[in-house]
């Protein structure tokens, strides 16, 4: 923030002092009856413009906060929000740079139009659009997260979960089985058959709400739901709904975050239906007859989970790029006990290092699960995607 002194502006005007403090902007405004300036003029828009002076407004000290200051950023955010508005309001209807710093500077002239001062109340709920663009007073200014419609996502977290996620709500998916309450030769003839929907996994019966059918829902995918579910309304303001991988599977047209390896059929679908999927789970015979699931990632490496070790696994991936290239499939997957679990503990906690690592590019990272507890999980391993546009 710039700092204007008395020595740089003259005698004239003594300027307005800004102190930045940990988490809060105060700002002491000297009362215009104090300025030596002698033109009432000067501060029309709130600054002393004989001598270039720029006071800030609420909305500046606001995006500060928020570290939004470029006008690039400040658009990728109006447009998240404006987006989710009733109606919206299209992408592109930003305000133009000039527009945008005249917005900070102080020296508006009456409001932005209708549907700028509609983006603003959703990006600033608690703050009228008429204060905003005022100057900041003695009062503190503070802008948190939780607070924020437009940072309640802050940018990086929205740059995760992808635009469609952001625009339509976030879809956190948990796996489902279906246990019959009497015996399955009891069912009559006309009755449809007990198959899973890639005949992958044992489900009671096809039918919707049968009396005869219990849902049955994994504690571990549960456990693993919960820990993205918390990060996600604690950083976020966009609205999560959870879902059946059966109700997925059967409108598989969103992006969402799923949770559980074979067990729920959105993983399923996504190794069955995808050309190359970043990754595969192959069944590898053992002594004795028995079986067990080893993780295998596009560029050879193999995982194993075992007595003291489980394996994590989070993906993230673009269905339909061509058609669809804001929309991520997000897997929260493992091997072992603790292996779904640990790997949405990592994903809770260290979302943003996997971020900055990928980018916008697909990826799949292995993380490493203790025997004992769900988290601290570590990462193993992490394959990125090139873009398919890079060179070779």
């Amino acid at each position: 923030m710039r700092r204007y002194g008395s020595a740089s502006l003259g005698l004239a005007c003594r300027s307005p002092r800004a102190v930045l403090r940990p988490g809060r902007l105060r700002t002491s405004l000297m009362a215009q009856r104090g300025c030596g300036c002698r033109s009432s003029r000067r501060h029309q828009g709130g600054g002393c413009r004989g001598l270039g002076v720029s006071l800030a407004t609420v909305l500046k000290m606001l995006l500060a906060e928020l570290h939004l200051k470029s006008h690039p950023d400040f658009l990728s955010a109006y447009d998240r929000c404006a987006a989710q508005l009733d109606p919206p309001v299209p992408p592109g209807y930003g305000p133009a740079k000039t527009q945008f710093y005249q917005w900070l500077s102080g020296r508006m002239v009456g409001l932005p139009r209708d549907y700028h001062c509609r983006v603003l109340a959703k990006m600033f709920p608690g703050w009228t659009v008429e204060r905003l663009f005022q100057m900041a007073e003695a009062a503190p200014i503070v802008a948190r997260p939780d607070e924020s419609g437009l940072l309640g996502t802050d940018i990086e977290l929205g740059e995760f979960l992808g635009a469609e996620m952001i625009t339509s709500g976030i879809t956190l998916v948990y796996p489902t089985f279906e246990l019959p309450l009497r015996p399955v030769q009891a069912c009559g003839a006309d009755e449809p058959p007990y198959r899973g929907t890639f005949g992958k996994k044992v489900r009671a019966c096809a039918a919707d709400h049968r009396p005869d059918v219990l849902v049955v829902l994994p504690q571990k995918e549960v456990r693993a739901l919960l820990y993205v579910f918390s990060v996600l309304q604690r950083h976020t303001a966009i609205s999560i709904e959870t879902c059946s991988d059966r109700d997925i599977v059967a409108d598989s047209d969103h992006p969402y975050i799923s949770f559980g390896l074979t067990c729920n059929d959105c993983t399923l679908m996504y190794l069955e239906t995808v050309e190359r999927p970043l990754f595969t789970i192959n069944s590898i015979g053992a002594e004795g007859g028995s079986h067990f699931e080893r993780l295998e990632l596009t560029d050879g490496s193999r995982y194993d989970s075992s007595a003291d070790r489980s394996v994590g696994v989070i993906a993230r991936v673009r269905p339909s790029p061509d058609l669809h290239p804001g929309r991520y499939w997000i897997f929260c997957a493992g091997l072992g006990p603790r292996g779904t679990a640990g790997a949405s503990w990592y994903l809770a906690n260290s979302w943003s290092l996997l971020q900055r690592r990928a980018g916008d590019r697909e990826f799949v990272a292995v993380v490493g699960v203790g025997e004992n507890s769900d988290g601290p999980a570590h990462l193993e391993h992490m394959l990125i995607e090139r873009h398919p546009d890079a060179d070779p």
